[in-house]
């Protein structure tokens, strides 16, 4: 197989798991929107989730240090997600 083949079949399947995990994201944006629109509590429950989420991936990010890779991007995610449920942004976290 030459490089450029097995290059863009590697491109192929980048774009096919970058597909899937932001169809992932607007299902579970959407659910939580409807779950949160039930009651101020399952709101308030679902908008501490997410502060539990990027909490964990600040620290973890800390922890790492420069080996944190990926989880930079992971905790902004979780925040522009948050901010498509809300309609709102906390305040803007730096790793």
């Amino acid at each position: 197989m030459s490089n450029e083949k097995a290059l863009a079949e590697l491109t192929a399947e980048f774009t096919k798991m970058a597909a899937e995990n932001l169809a992932i994201q607007f299902v579970l944006t959407c659910l939580l929107q409807r779950l949160s629109a039930v009651s101020p509590a399952v709101r308030a429950t679902i908008l501490l989730a997410f502060d539990d989420a990027a909490n964990h991936a600040e620290n973890f990010s800390i922890s790492a240090g420069a080996k944190a890779g990926h989880l930079p991007e992971t905790l902004r995610i979780i925040e522009q997600m948050r901010l498509m449920l809300v309609g709102e942004d906390k305040p803007a976290r730096e790793v």
